[in-house]
């Protein structure tokens, strides 16, 4: 009898996904067809989602919702990990060094910018207490909100007391974590002396949707006048 034959060598399954990663990236990248590009795209995404999600969810950034936070992943996978990926990197493995591994990275960095630069932000708004009294347009605009009328009077000198920097942290951390997204957003904004109009296209901008407009930016921070008046409220009681 013969001696038996051996099992062809095949490429394991990692392989093969990484030259999938591959292909799909040279087409995004070459491809001048809209449809292929997308489609590609979505495929890698598909592959990727529950990298994706896990990793999503591992940043909690101030005035992001998990949405938002979802979408900057997907916008650093596109325009930095397959902009980026170099297939000619080889690895110790001598092979080419993983894209979806690359893309983690990517994301990873994208999303710690994002957090990083999201409390400096904050605390920028945190410690501007001369804003309180300044508009956000000119005094012709119906529409215009001074920061002052978010945080209302109420019995005593609120905004007196405010003026102290500590009081003045303390309300806003506390408020901060009340605000919904959308509402975080036009606070980080307002503060930094945008106009209605001005936070409505940053933000529709930002998005890539029209979800602000004038009316309602002037809603956000109607709820949000609200929820720091509560904040207040139970802060004097104390």
């Amino acid at each position: 009898m013969g001696r038996p034959r051996k099992a062809p060598v095949t490429q394991s399954a990692e392989k093969i996904e990484d030259v999938d990663f591959i292909r799909l990236v040279d087409t995004i990248r070459k491809s001048r067809n809209r449809v292929k590009i997308e489609t590609a795209f979505n495929e890698i995404v598909r592959r990727m989602s529950p990298k994706i999600q896990k990793i999503s969810f591992q940043f909690n950034i101030p005035g992001f919702s998990h949405d938002d936070v979802l979408q900057e992943s997907l916008q650093a996978l596109r325009y930095k990990a397959i902009k980026d990926y170099d297939r000619d990197h080889e690895t110790q493995s001598e092979g080419p060094y993983p894209f979806d591994k690359f893309a983690i990275l990517c994301i990873r960095r994208h999303l710690s910018t994002k957090l990083k630069s999201s409390f400096q932000n904050k605390n920028k708004a945190l410690n501007k207490s001369i804003s309180l009294d300044q508009d956000r347009g000119d005094s012709s605009e119906d529409n215009v909100l001074p920061l002052s009328d978010i945080v209302p009077k109420t019995e005593g000198t609120v905004l007196g007391s405010i003026e102290r920097i500590e009081y003045f942290k303390n309300l806003f951390t506390r408020l901060f974590e009340k605000l919904s997204g959308f509402e975080k957003k036009v606070m980080l904004l307002y503060v930094q002396k945008y106009s209605y109009e001005q936070i409505s296209k940053i933000i529709n901008k930002r998005t890539g949707k029209r979800i602000a407009d004038i009316k309602a930016v002037d809603n956000g921070l109607s709820r949000i006048k609200l929820k720091a008046k509560e904040i207040i409220e139970s802060m004097e009681k104390k």
